[in-house]
């Protein structure tokens, strides 16, 4: 968090009853502790690295007032330390809140990404609905507006991110009921994506892509989605 002061009056802006953080070091877990705007707070830089893995970052989950959390295991390795899980409690609802990132396909992450994909789509199975996955994929390669025509990484992407997965991309909820948004995007963007949540390449080459998503379990119904990219680059 280079910049925590804006950055965190981005996320207070939102009113958030719930924060789900990916690839978050020790400093921006100081700074959202330390602002007090969240009464609960959950991370994984609290636990030592396991094995091999190298720790990039970390994830975090942080609620206000009347939300209790209770942190669920990850069970994996390969998810240790790039996943945080727990169940969030308030006046008798309980929804299983997941916050996790995956490997990238450059560098030394490139190997665990097809592993950490199989792992992550196992394990959700086994996690208790009502579920909310918020998540740095680091992927698609292409976020068509078919997912059928998406275009993966790694094979192991699509049992996460593509249909038929556990969870439910939120966007696409959305874009089903609002259709005439759905085309508006898509007459500019045939090929996706469906939202700018990152710039990857250099200067002028840089391409689109929608590498983070909000996941949801069946019955939670999507009232509104903002992807607030330009506000986020404002903030650092």
């Amino acid at each position: 968090m280079p910049h925590p002061i804006d950055q965190l009056r981005l996320l207070d802006d939102q009113h958030t009853d719930i924060v789900l953080l990916q690839d978050v070091g020790p400093s921006a877990v100081r700074a959202i502790a330390e602002s007090s705007l969240w009464s609960h707070i959950l991370h994984t830089w609290s636990t030592p690295p396991v094995g091999r893995l190298h720790r990039r970052g970390g994830c975090l989950i942080a609620t206000s007032n009347g939300w209790l959390l209770a942190q669920l295991p990850a069970g994996d390795p390969l998810l240790a330390h790039r996943l945080l899980a727990a169940t969030a409690t308030r006046a008798g609802t309980t929804v299983s809140l997941i916050s996790c990132y995956a490997p990238t396909n450059t560098g030394p992450g490139r190997n665990d990404r097809p592993g950490y994909f199989t792992a992550l789509a196992d394990w959700l199975t086994t996690v208790p609905a009502p579920t909310l996955l918020a998540m740095d994929a680091n992927g698609p390669r292409v976020d068509d507006p078919d997912i059928a025509q998406s275009i993966w990484w790694t094979p192991e992407e699509s049992a996460v991110l593509g249909a038929g997965a556990s969870t439910s991309d939120a966007l696409r909820l959305w874009y089903a009921e609002h259709p005439a948004d759905f085309q508006r995007r898509t007459r500019h963007y045939p090929h996706g994506p469906l939202a700018d949540s990152y710039h990857r390449g250099r200067k002028a080459k840089y391409l689109r892509s929608r590498y983070d998503s909000i996941r949801v379990s069946p019955g939670i119904h999507v009232l509104d989605v903002r992807y607030l990219y330009d506000d986020a680059v404002r903030a650092g």
